[in-house]
């Protein structure tokens, strides 16, 4: 009977994750063909440049906008150590850090001198970050592409366990991002939380290296060109 149950709502979710992953497939295939008849080169070779030349990057855009993919991509293609505030955010079972405690931890990874920053948390050493950082990446999707990346995030996490923050255990699982508190945040980003960060971003690109993304696609052209 349990097994049944757990067909039920198995079944059903696993379409929808497959479903989305063929679209988001799809799009992806349509974006990189579109672009290769585009001319920008010289913009990819410059973003190509900027990147090989980087110590301290930091990655931020929406929940969902295909950051943390990239990040740990990104982290491998340069050998620069990849940090996820989210590891240092949260401990096992989904239990917050102190401020104190999350402070202090990202306070020691600011101080080192190369690393490849992931996350977003803006009301946590956000102006710190952008003044230690020597290329800062943004991926400044569309809304769409944002929850539809949370959608398949979280059905991956509670499906195959895959895609968990550092010290989650697996019987901690739950659809965590699906939460509506957190859908809203998702909805709500590009009006509320970009207009505060993008100001910060804007001034302090102007001394550093600035990369906008505007789909988590557009990573995949430079980095398959160099």
């Amino acid at each position: 009977m349990n097994s049944v149950k757990y067909a039920i709502v198995f079944l059903p979710l696993f379409l929808l994750y497959m479903f989305l992953k063929g679209g988001s497939f799809v799009v992806g295939s349509l974006y990189r063909l579109i672009y290769t008849m585009l001319p920008l080169h010289r913009r990819v070779n410059d973003e190509i440049f900027a990147v090989q030349h980087a110590k301290r990057i930091i990655v931020i855009g929406s929940p969902g906008s295909g950051k943390t993919f990239f990040a740990k991509r990104l982290s491998k293609w340069t050998h620069l150590p990849y940090i996820s505030l989210d590891d240092l955010y949260w401990g096992p079972e989904w239990k917050r850090s102190t401020d104190k405690q999350f402070f202090k931890q990202l306070g020691e990874v600011l101080e080192k001198e190369e690393w490849i920053i992931e996350g977003n948390y803006h009301d946590y050493y956000f102006t710190e970050r952008l003044q230690r950082s020597d290329t800062i990446i943004v991926m400044d999707v569309s809304t769409i592409e944002a929850i539809t990346g949370v959608i398949t995030r979280s059905l991956n996490r509670f499906l195959f366990s895959n895609e968990l923050p550092k010290g989650v255990k697996q019987e901690a699982i739950r659809i965590w991002d699906i939460s509506p508190r957190f859908v809203r945040f998702v909805l709500g980003f590009r009006r509320r939380i970009r207009p505060k960060i993008w100001p910060f971003l804007m001034q302090y690109g102007k001394q550093r290296s600035l990369i906008i993304l505007k789909s988590k696609y557009r990573s995949c052209l430079w980095m398959n060109s160099r």
